[in-house]
């Protein structure tokens, strides 16, 4: 079923961008002051018009681009790309930023963008709509933002985007872990022992606080039986009894 709708959902994504980009033109932004030009980009924002917003604070950007706006329309224009999906521009105007005001009282908001922006690098519309598993992607952008997230804690503890971005760091481990039991279970079925207690292992060290640590732990105890190793597989049991309380818990035959 989704190979027959697909092309229809391509087509109509395509058609939704096309429109949405017909709607508004640069050049029909009135000439008038940029206080004024901020408040349709203010409701835009507010409606979720995020074209018309982009439209007028682009306007505004490249009209008084050092008027006593530029700041502000420069931090909201990465909010908008964000929220239209385009993350290159995005990237862009959060470099621009930063390359313009190193020491701005709102670094810890562009750092919290940068690893909102670089989260959603790993997916697209199309993605979220199918329901596609993000988890099985290249992971370089995860690991991408884990470190942002983790910086912006470490240096803005007290910022108010630092308990959100804690929240994004569990699901990038979340995601990161599945992916690292999606692996071991393959390399598992085809009887590659080694190489699946190392990626168990890899979830043991560092993804320690998700759901997947007992069914790596179960599945290493199989993988030392199968390899003969009867005391390495009894630690591991002993290990996941300690965490769990039981080794009830066992990997798939």
């Amino acid at each position: 079923m989704i190979k027959f709708f697909l092309p229809l959902i391509v087509g109509a994504a395509v058609a939704l961008t096309a429109c949405s980009s017909a709607n508004y033109n640069k050049d029909e932004v009135p000439n008038i002051a940029p206080d004024a030009m901020y408040s349709v980009a203010q409701n835009a924002m507010a409606s979720g018009d995020f074209q018309r917003a982009k439209q007028y604070l682009e306007a505004i950007d490249s009209r008084y681009p050092f008027g006593e706006l530029a700041d502000q329309v420069q931090l909201d224009l990465i909010y908008v790309y964000y929220k239209m999906r385009d993350s290159e521009k995005t990237s862009a105007q959060i470099n621009r930023f930063m390359r313009l005001n190193p020491t701005s009282q709102y670094t810890d908001y562009v750092m919290y963008m940068t690893g909102l922006n670089q989260i959603q690098m790993r997916s697209d519309i199309l993605q979220d709509f199918i329901g596609l598993n993000r988890s099985q992607k290249d992971p370089t952008q995860y690991y991408e933002a884990l470190k942002t997230f983790r910086n912006l804690i470490e240096t803005y503890p007290e910022s108010k985007y630092a308990a959100d971005a804690h929240q994004r760091m569990i699901f990038i481990k979340q995601q990161l872990a599945e992916r690292e039991m999606a692996i071991a279970n393959y390399y598992y079925e085809r009887g590659s022992y080694l190489s699946t207690i190392r990626h168990c292992q890899n979830i043991l060290y560092s993804y320690r606080g998700t759901q997947y640590l007992e069914p790596a732990l179960a599945l290493m105890a199989r993988c030392y039986d199968d390899l003969g190793l009867p005391e390495a597989a009894a630690n591991a049991r002993s290990v996941q009894e300690a965490s769990f309380g039981t080794t009830s818990f066992t990997a798939p035959e």
